[in-house]
């Protein structure tokens, strides 16, 4: 019976994945506003960065997977994984280590998923991030951990922003961790 749970719980994140990616399908290329990318953007990058240095920059993500959703990203603006240099993928993993720490402060013990996102169709905004996604670690199955991160990420498509007030919050408490 347990089995059974386990599949249906899979084909059902499956089918949620798809309408998320059908829905979304061509809304790829996230612009701001002023028509460029979002993670160039000095509105954007002034009240979502919560680090930078001279490769990189951490920003609190807008639509939360769940809480303490950072970004990583590069300061060039690059579209994908195959064009970062070394000193930007070690800046990248140096940033994504302080984060992890940061994260265990602000949250306590916390499990997570790193994402990147290649390519048109699945990558909204064309510019070289990484997600990092933390969850409190409730022991739970692995599978289901899984699917729920699955699931969330998928009805995040959906989510509203976070306000302003909040989305504050989120970079105060993030540079006060790292």
């Amino acid at each position: 019976m347990k089995k059974l749970f386990i599949v249906l719980g899979i084909i059902f994140s499956l089918g949620i994945i798809s309408v998320s990616y059908f829905t979304f399908l061509g809304k790829n290329n996230v612009k701001s506003k002023n028509n460029i990318c979002a993670f160039c953007n000095p509105e954007v990058l002034k009240t979502h960065t919560f680090y930078e240095d001279d490769l990189v920059r951490g920003l609190c993500s807008y639509k939360p997977v769940f809480p303490g959703h950072c970004l990583v990203v590069t300061k060039r603006h690059i579209k994908s994984f195959k064009e970062v240099s070394d000193e930007e993928m070690i800046a990248i993993a140096s940033l994504i280590k302080k984060i992890n720490d940061a994260i265990q402060k602000i949250m306590g013990p916390s499990i997570y998923l790193i994402q990147q996102k290649n390519g048109s169709g699945i990558q909204s905004v064309p510019h070289l991030h990484f997600h990092y996604i933390p969850r409190k670690d409730d022991k739970s199955h692995p599978v289901w951990i899984g699917l729920d991160f699955l699931w969330k990420f998928c009805l995040s498509l959906f989510k509203s922003p976070m306000s302003k007030e909040e989305l504050a919050s989120c970079v105060e408490k993030m540079k006060m961790a790292i």
